[in-house]
């Protein structure tokens, strides 16, 4: 089989394009061929070195993948062999690969959805609209009318941040971007209004006539973390969500959240769907058939071979791309 390997923490660079022995049927497992992979910020961070404790070079990298079942392990039930599904490779971290193996409960049958839904959308949304999914309706809980801002708002998370936050009935929704070029796509995205990120406080406070909003939804990390606080209204919650910016961790006050009365909450895909795969899997599921049935929409930006992983990830490191990349196998 063919997959991408990271074997030294030296950026997009040390990614290479080799043979590796073929992975065979696990119990309790699926294994997939691999027609489409997703790709993430997080495996630019991985080609760093900044997981090396948890994720020892050398590596397969790949969160989220689309293919058709190849093998079924031993006491694995609801599937077939052909059947296309789109799964989450969070913890086997493979997804870079022509085969796969795959947990069960994170994987999502796609023609089971109710409606279509092709493998490179599959592939390219599985991972990202599920974190917005969860994060917007069991993390900050939103209530109808609810305002909220979204941090890098047309990237492969903050898109669809926007748009569920709208479909799950939010008021205002108001994203930062870093280029002056991506605020005129805020339509595109779900978005009343797009701003810079170097001048969102001003613009918050400006959009809501000074109220702030009620939910910041934070992928970045960094000083946008303390900033964010300053544009909460009163109860307001700060739902962070990554830290692509690869900064050091913002340290803030307890008492200075308790005496303004605001609230900060974290969130990551990867240990809830460790912890609580099965309820990881139905809300994947649920996420899917809604982008099945056009009611949310995913942009992907560009599509390279999987040999060209390391150009795909050498360009979203350049922070230019509009939605997201995929990888064909």
């Amino acid at each position: 089989m063919k997959a991408i390997v990271i074997e030294q923490p030296i950026g997009t660079a040390g990614l290479n394009y080799r043979e590796v022995p073929d992975l065979q049927p696990v119990p309790g497992m699926l294994t997939i061929d691999v027609a489409y992979a997703g790709v993430g910020y997080f495996e630019v961070l991985l080609s760093r070195g900044e997981f090396n404790a948890v994720f020892p070079m050398p590596l397969t990298p790949g969160l989220e993948v689309s293919g058709y079942v190849r093998a079924i392990g031993e006491g694995v039930e609801g599937f077939y062999i052909g059947q296309p599904v789109a799964a989450m490779t969070l913890h086997q971290m493979n997804g870079y690969a022509s085969v796969a193996n795959v947990r069960p409960e994170l994987t999502v049958a796609l023609d089971q959805l109710g409606a279509d839904l092709d493998l490179a959308t599959a592939a390219a949304s599985i991972v990202n609209l599920t974190t917005a999914y969860l994060a917007i309706r069991d993390v900050y809980r939103l209530r109808a009318g609810d305002d909220v801002l979204v941090h890098a708002a047309v990237g492969g998370l903050g898109g669809f941040l926007g748009q569920v936050a709208k479909r799950l009935g939010a008021g205002k929704v108001l994203g930062t971007v870093g280029s002056a070029d991506k605020t005129k796509l805020a339509s595109a995205f779900g978005y009343d209004e797009l701003f810079l990120r170097s001048e969102f406080v001003e613009e918050t406070h400006r959009a809501t006539g000074g109220a702030g909003v009620h939910a910041v939804f934070d992928p970045v990390g960094g000083a946008m973390r303390a900033q964010s606080l300053a544009v909460l209204r009163p109860l307001g919650e700060l739902v962070v969500v990554g830290n692509a910016s690869g900064e050091e961790d913002v340290p803030h006050s307890f008492n200075g959240i308790w005496l303004s009365n605001r609230k900060v909450a974290g969130f990551t895909l990867g240990s809830l769907s460790d912890s609580n795969p099965a309820e990881t899997g139905q809300a994947a599921k649920e996420a899917l058939s809604m982008l099945a049935r056009n009611e949310i929409h995913a942009r992907i930006d560009g599509v390279y071979p999987l040999e060209e992983a390391a150009a795909a990830l050498a360009r979203l490191e350049e922070g230019k791309t509009v939605g997201k990349l995929v990888l064909r196998v």
